[in-house]
């Protein structure tokens, strides 16, 4: 009985001092194959203020959020992390409100290139200490595309492949990937 008793008491007590983990996100509305692994996360959609300038006129800005395990963005991560791995966002900015296929460059304030579309990679820990930026690889051609807009409802789908690579300006991880490939990417989103 004293065995028993004593097995309770020690489990309650290694289940009361556990850390919790965030809750799993409940439905994603964007997916790709990043490095080879399915990856998803929950879109964040915003519009430029109007005195951002013309450029960002009739454009929408995309936050791809994560907070699940990111197989193969870490190098020396397991297959799948146990608990919380840290924060992802893939980001775009400039998205024209039309449908189309349109070139992806760094984030600018206003691009250089009409109806170029700015996407850029970051991991945070503990939601704002930066571990790792990313930004497009110059020697692979990425796009994203504009298949259904739909002003009335305020719907935006589109579909994404991105090479990003490592920025080494910043104090990085040291087990990082030094390329992400984002292949196969949807997404759906309802505007603001």
């Amino acid at each position: 009985m004293r065995i028993v008793q004593w097995s309770l008491f020690f489990l309650v007590g290694i289940l009361g001092c556990s850390t919790s983990t965030p809750d799993p996100t409940p439905g994603s509305n964007a997916y790709a194959h990043l490095n080879g692994q399915a990856w998803s996360g929950i879109i964040n959609a915003w519009q430029s203020n109007a005195n951002s300038g013309s450029c960002t006129v009739n454009t929408v800005n995309l936050s791809i959020q994560n907070k699940q395990p990111y197989p193969k963005a870490r190098m020396l991560a397991p297959a799948f992390c146990a608990g919380y791995c840290g924060d992802q966002s893939l980001s775009f900015t400039h998205i024209p409100l039309a449908t189309g296929t349109y070139p992806l460059s760094a984030h600018q304030p206003c691009p250089t290139t009409p109806k170029q579309v700015g996407v850029s990679f970051t991991t945070l820990s503990g939601g704002d200490i930066l571990l790792d930026t990313y930004k497009i690889d110059s020697t692979q051609q990425g796009r994203l595309t504009i298949t259904r807009y739909d002003s009335k409802h305020r719907e935006i789908e589109g579909i994404f492949d991105v090479t990003l690579r490592r920025v080494n300006t910043r104090q990085v991880t040291s087990d990082a990937a030094e390329v992400l490939q984002f292949r196969q990417g949807n997404f759906w989103a309802k505007l603001p």
